[in-house]
């Protein structure tokens, strides 16, 4: 599969100033800032609430069923 290049704000909007075509590349940086904020903040109240509800991640103990002759047993 041939990919195609990812399009430039020119390209977009041919139509804009180099001042429009500047605006837009810094409104776009901006934008992308808040969304790369939102989705880390997301991302670390998951991971907070994830380590809330099991504590003990990743410590599980590996144990031989017991039989019933040996449960009766001491």
């Amino acid at each position: 599969m041939v990919k195609k290049p990812t399009p430039t704000i020119s390209e977009l909007f041919p139509r804009l100033t180099e001042e429009e075509l500047k605006e837009a590349e810094e409104n776009l940086e901006r934008y992308l800032v808040l969304v790369l904020r939102i989705f880390e903040r997301i991302e670390s109240e998951q991971s907070t609430k994830a380590g809330a509800l099991t504590p003990n991640m990743g410590t599980l103990t590996c144990r031989p069923p017991r039989s019933e002759s040996s449960a009766s047993s001491p």
